[in-house]
């Protein structure tokens, strides 16, 4: 997936950048002059039917890495000519620069294809210690020749652009680039049991090792995980081999081929990323209790401070929280842009009405009605995939804080009223 761990690396390529591009689109053009004219010039040089000394095509695989952004694994598509001498690795990433993590949440990240040589590639993987697998693409020369010049050219459509966590990614721009040059042909695909789920079925699969990762999936997913959209766009590295592997390539005249003629393992796995022992529903099942215990002694003990600093980190949490959604919902794009569900529990209403109303005599009604929500929230779980257990824990925990509020402030009111018959 989209990584800022290539930066440091991928700085000083991008600066020469310009003049790759020019220097392999230079060869690429020659490429095809030169198999016309190459027994002409050199006899002894003889092109192989499957091309694999001139030309080749391979798509890589990394493992996961440690940073929650790379824990999907990582995909590029390596372009070879031994001919030439030329090696080069293309991936979906962002263009070199500062504020990368910051940009990927605005959703302000302009990826390309952008090209590395292949042995600085792998090192950065190498470092990591992750495993990168090599499978080789079996096309005909031409396709091989036009890959290598969309790649080059930076094919990916501007509306592609603006990276999208579940669609635009370094999976499915890859295997789309591959389908773009099969033209004459076309690639007939053994989909794999899990591309039948829906959106957020599939993306619980993907992350079913992540569990913190699941988390924010699914705290942006929105609506959308509801959605069913194309294979291509929902790929990822973990299952990219295997579609590939399934795969046959169709010709016109009824032929049938396999889409993968090699599988090499660049790099070993020295170093398997283990997933945080403390799970969200762990840590938000903690948070519940916590919570719990302290509206209790609240209750017997009358405590004041401690339950309000809670309220009060609370309701900085809903607040913030909530115009992330509103904005990752409706404006960037990071997620695609869609309803987002935890929008209902997570938004800077309540702040607006306590600092506009919380002095007004009735106002504890409002705790009453926002505690309904939050409940009926809560029994609204299997009507989407976005709806899941910790997010309902921390929904729970502020149903708790609000009917003990309005409770509270109800007695206070009633307390009140007694004191001034007297």
């Amino acid at each position: 997936m989209l990584t800022s761990r290539n930066l440091s690396i991928f700085a000083g390529e991008f600066i020469i950048q310009m003049k790759t591009k020019l220097f392999i689109l230079s060869c690429i053009m020659l490429l095809s002059s030169f198999v016309l004219s190459a027994q002409d010039e050199d006899t002894t040089f003889v092109i192989l039917p499957d091309s694999s000394n001139f030309v080749t095509a391979s798509l890589l695989v990394a493992s996961p890495g440690e940073a929650i952004y790379s824990q999907l694994g990582h995909a590029a598509l390596r372009m070879e000519c031994p001919r030439f001498r030329l090696d080069y690795c293309f991936s979906f990433e962002e263009e070199p620069g500062m504020g990368g993590i910051l940009k990927f949440f605005l959703g302000k990240t302009d990826a390309h294809m952008i090209a590395v040589p292949t042995d600085k590639f792998l090192n950065s993987f190498k470092k990591e210690g992750r495993q990168v697998k090599q499978y080789t693409l079996n096309l005909t020369l031409h396709e091989e020749q036009e890959l290598w010049r969309l790649l080059d050219m930076d094919y990916v459509d501007e509306s592609m652009r603006n990276f999208n966590f579940l669609q635009n990614n370094c999976s499915s721009v890859s295997l789309m680039a591959i389908e773009n040059v099969v033209v004459d042909e076309t690639i007939d695909f053994n989909w794999p049991e899990p591309f039948k789920m829906n959106n957020g079925e599939l993306m619980k699969y993907y992350v079913r090792k992540w569990p913190w990762l699941g988390f924010w999936c699914t705290s942006f997913g929105g609506s959308e995980t509801d959605a069913l959209w194309e294979n291509e766009q929902r790929m990822c590295p973990e299952l990219l081999p295997q579609v590939l592997k399934t795969a046959s390539i169709v010709a016109a005249d009824g032929s049938i081929c396999p889409m993968v003629t090699g599988e090499k393992e660049l790099l070993p796995l020295i170093n398997e990323v283990q997933a945080s022992p403390v799970t969200p529903t762990w840590a938000f099942g903690f948070l519940l209790i916590f919570t719990i215990l302290i509206t209790l002694a609240q209750l017997k003990w009358k405590l004041k401070w401690l339950p309000k600093i809670l309220d009060f980190l609370l309701m900085t949490v809903v607040t913030l929280a909530g115009l992330m959604l509103i904005y990752t919902s409706f404006v960037s794009g990071l997620f695609g842009k869609h309803w987002n569900w935890y929008l209902i529990t997570f938004n800077p209403l309540p702040l607006i009405i306590w600092l506009i109303w919380h002095k007004r005599k009735g106002f504890y009604k409002i705790y009453l009605f926002y505690t309904v929500v939050l409940v009926l929230f809560i029994f609204a779980t299997p009507l989407s995939q976005q709806l899941d257990l910790p997010h309902q824990l921390i929904t729970a925990t502020l149903a708790v804080r609000c009917l003990y509020n309005y409770i509270d402030c109800k007695q206070q009111i009633a307390t009140t009223t007694i004191k001034t018959k007297k």
